[in-house]
């Protein structure tokens, strides 16, 4: 059961506006603003759980295979930084270690030179489960700051 965003009590809830925010509340916190909405009927619905999505990282050596395919073409760091529209900086940088690729560049690097530089990381999902008592309402808020000033 969802709970209302001012008190915290799991109730069913009604959006209102209090003090200009809409809000869902529960019906004795919606006395203390305008109700929008009262609660619908209660529907069953059936939502596709969410496949998370692939989370790619870059390899160890990527510095060392970046540095010899760029040989490799026979790129110096300036034509190469000109090829890719960034700073050669950067690409000294890359090459020595000091600067950690983002995932887009390397894509990007990935294409022009023919290596890779990206693999996919294979982690087991994880379920993250709260319960209502931990999340903090705009009740608990107030009463926390209430005792501080206190």
């Amino acid at each position: 059961m969802p709970c209302c965003e001012m008190c915290g009590k799991e109730a069913s809830l009604v959006l209102a506006t209090l003090e200009r925010v809409d809000l869902d509340v529960c019906q004795n916190c919606a006395k203390f603003g305008t109700v929008k909405k009262l609660p619908a009927v209660a529907v069953a619905t059936i939502s596709k759980p969410a496949s998370p999505e692939p989370e790619y990282i870059l390899v160890e050596n990527y510095s060392s295979l970046l540095r010899a395919a760029r040989e490799k073409s026979s790129l110096t760091q300036e034509d190469f930084a000109k090829f890719l529209n960034e700073k050669e900086s950067l690409i000294h940088k890359w090459e020595a270690g000091a600067l950690k690729l983002d995932v887009d560049t390397a894509r990007k690097i990935e294409r022009a030179l023919g290596l890779r530089l990206v693999r996919l990381e294979e982690t087991a999902p994880t379920v993250k489960t709260t319960s209502g008592k931990e999340e903090l309402t705009l009740g608990d808020f107030v009463k926390v700051r209430k005792r501080t000033l206190s």
